[in-house]
Order: C-alpha cells, then structure tokens, then sequence
C-alpha cells in the first residue's frame, strides 16, 4: 500500500476543547473521502490555529474533520501574529515535521504552491526524489499584489516560483479548463479538473427559481448574495457596497446585498454607512457548507467581485442552484459566466450597469438557465471519472 501525503498552507483547522477539528469551506469530508480513496494510507499535513475554540461557536460555521478519513498532521501557523516572536523557531520544527512526512510518503500532493509549507514540501520532494503532484487553484501575482502593501513586493517573486515550479512539475492539476494552463504551462503530465462538487442537479431547483422570477412585480427587492472572506480587500464586496450607493442616488433602492463569509465585514459595514447603505447590506458571517446550499436558494442574484480567482467554487456552487451570475473578469470567471454579465474588477460604474440589467424578466430568467446548465458540467459523477483517472495514475505508477 502506497502512503499518500497531502500538504497546503492556506486553510487553517481551528481545535475545539473538545478536541474535534473544523477547517473552513475549502475542505469538507467527501474532498477528504475522495484523497482516502486512492490510498487507505492518507495524511494531510494542514496549519492549526493558536487558539482553542468553544464547540458551539465554531460548530455551525466551519466544517467538522473526520479523523476516521484522514491523518491530520497539524502545525503551527507562522503567520498568525501571536507567534511571530517565535517564527524562527517554529519553522525549524515545521520544516522537521514535514522533512519526516515526506520521506515517509511514496507520493505527495501539493496544493497551492507559494506558502512556507507548500514550497518546503516542493524542496523535501526534489531533495528526496519523491514523486509529486502540483494542484494549481489561482493566480500567484494577483493573489498577493491584492493583498496588502507587502503582497505587492512579493508578487513578482512568487508568481516567478510558480511558474518555474510548474515547469518542471512531473503531475500538475489545474481547475481550470484553460486560464491557469496558459499562465503556468507544464511539461509533465497535466489534467484540467475543477474541484467543486456539485452532487444534487435535480430540475426542480430551475422550476422553483424560474417559477419565483415569473411573478416578480416592480416593488420586488432583489437579492444579491457574494460568498467569500470578508475581510480582504481582494474579495471586491466594497465595490457592490459602493455600487449601490451609486444606484441609490438614481433612486432605485429595491436591492439588498447580503454576504457570507468568514472574518468580522467591520470593513465593507463602515463603507456601508459612509456611503449611507448600511441598511441595503446584511453580513451573515461564516455559514457550514451545506447551509450554504439553502442560503443560495434565498437570493436572487449572486455577484463575485473579486480581484483574483482560480476558478471559483463560489460561482459554481450558486450556478447548480440556478442564481444568475454577475461577476468581475478576473482568473478562469470567464469560462463560468455570460461574458455581458463580466465586470472590469472595482468598477462600480460597470456593476451598476450589469445590476440593472439583470432585473429584467426575461433576462434573469435565462440567465438563472443558463447557470443551472453551465453547472452540469461539473457533476460529481463525470468529474470524479475523469479526475480518479488522473490520480490512481499518478498513484500507481
């Protein structure tokens, strides 16, 4: 039996006193069940966060890890604030635990590379000669020149890693069918899959939407809903904040913009008032994956904003549930969304146009259509034949 190593340094698992383990809406059990099947003798090396948490405050927004499924390995986060003091020290013992986890693999998955963890896991694999596989879920550059006034210095560097990484890579995995592959080519073995699992596409979720918008009258007040971390600039919810204030001033007020997410939204709720629309906007914070789902049936438009994107499991997610798409162009959004319902990232000016026109009956409901069919594209049954292809290949070989 071959042992499989999975290692990624951006989802972060927070520890209950209980000890139970809950990570965020990156990972649930069946991605984990689906590792699991391709070899019995699965580890993930993931980062934990520093505090512990009360059950009930982290049960219904993060998504519980079954420890049956996977071997969790967790380390410390460098990147938290309250360890910094001690960063040396901690990567000295991160580094030993994942020099042990590597040698001890016959294969390594590497997600997302560009991290302390996931470039340490590069280097043990090469020094090692371990076979790898690369999974590439975004852009390097505009991943961090987004991000904050560092992420701006050490964009090039990275975004220079990762395509030198990805050139010489033996297995990579994109999640998009053509945007990622043209910006980090490979010469290895290569495989163009989403991530996303989309497990129920019963058409009744396209009757009930399409049915709800038919009897839509003038005084309706639209939803719009945007899933994603609420405090990173990146995300772009400010400027559907400062979208409706331009409506506003027009006089059309009928719109409610609700987001989910992790993180405190202290941000996008002051632009919110300075912009007098604070009560157009409701931050329902971090929802489990499943409840998701439901909250995707409350709205009536879904609109991704973002300043960065591999391919967004977001948009996929609402698409299977039928709500039409307005989203920025940025990353592999385009090969998901109506190209008259893309954006330039932060024109408000654009959104305001895209908004407005999605109102229209006829629109929205072919729209919602088009969605529920784009989304068919990404059954778990079909995607999972042609990604356990790839996988046992790489496994086995």
């Amino acid at each position: 039996m071959k042992k499989l190593l999975f290692i990624q340094g951006g989802s972060r698992v927070r520890v209950s006193k209980n000890n139970h383990y809950y990570v965020d809406g990156n990972f649930n059990n069946v991605i984990w069940k689906r590792y699991k099947s391709y070899s019995s003798d699965f580890t993930a090396i993931l980062r934990r966060c520093a505090d512990e948490y009360e059950e009930d405050k982290i049960r219904n927004k993060y998504n519980a890890i079954n420890t049956n499924i996977v071997n969790l390995k967790l380390v410390d986060d460098i990147y938290s604030p309250k360890i910094n003091f001690f960063k040396l020290n901690k990567k000295l013992k991160i580094k030993k635990i994942i020099k042990q986890e590597v040698l001890k693999a016959d294969k390594v998955i590497i997600r997302s590379i560009g991290n302390f963890y996931t470039n340490t896991a590069l280097k043990y694999c090469k020094k090692f000669k371990k076979d790898y596989l690369i999974e590439v879920t975004g852009f390097a550059f505009e991943g961090l020149w987004y991000h904050s006034s560092i992420g701006k210095i050490l964009a090039i560097p990275r975004e220079l890693k990762l395509k030198f990484s990805l050139k010489k890579a033996p297995y990579a995995v994109y999640v998009t069918k053509e945007a990622l592959q043209k910006r980090y080519p490979c010469k290895g073995y290569t495989l163009g899959c989403s991530d996303v699992v989309i497990d129920n596409m019963d058409e009744n979720i396209l009757k009930k939407k399409n049915n709800f918008y038919e009897n839509l009258n003038e005084t309706y007040k639209f939803k719009l809903g945007t899933a994603a971390f609420l405090d990173v600039n990146w995300k772009g919810q400010i400027y559907v904040v400062k979208a409706l204030a331009k409506l506003k001033q027009k006089g059309i007020t009928n719109l409610e913009y609700q987001m989910i997410g992790s993180g405190t939204g202290n941000k996008i709720k002051k632009i919110a008032k300075k912009f007098g629309v604070n009560d157009q906007i409701k931050i329902l914070g971090t929802l489990p994956h499943e409840q998701v789902f439901n909250w995707l049936d409350t709205i009536d438009i879904y609109i991704q904003p973002s300043f960065q994107e591999g391919l967004c499991r977001a948009i996929v997610e609402a698409m299977s549930r039928a709500c039409p798409i307005i989203c920025s162009n940025t990353g592999g959004n385009y090969e998901l969304a109506n190209k008259e319902f893309l954006f330039k990232k932060g024109n408000t000016r654009e959104i305001v146009s895209k908004v407005l026109k999605m109102q229209s009956k006829s629109i929205i409901m072919n729209e919602s259509k088009r969605s529920f069919e784009e989304a068919k594209k990404f059954k778990k049954e079909d995607l999972d034949k042609k990604r356990d292809e790839f996988y046992r290949k790489f496994i086995n070989k």
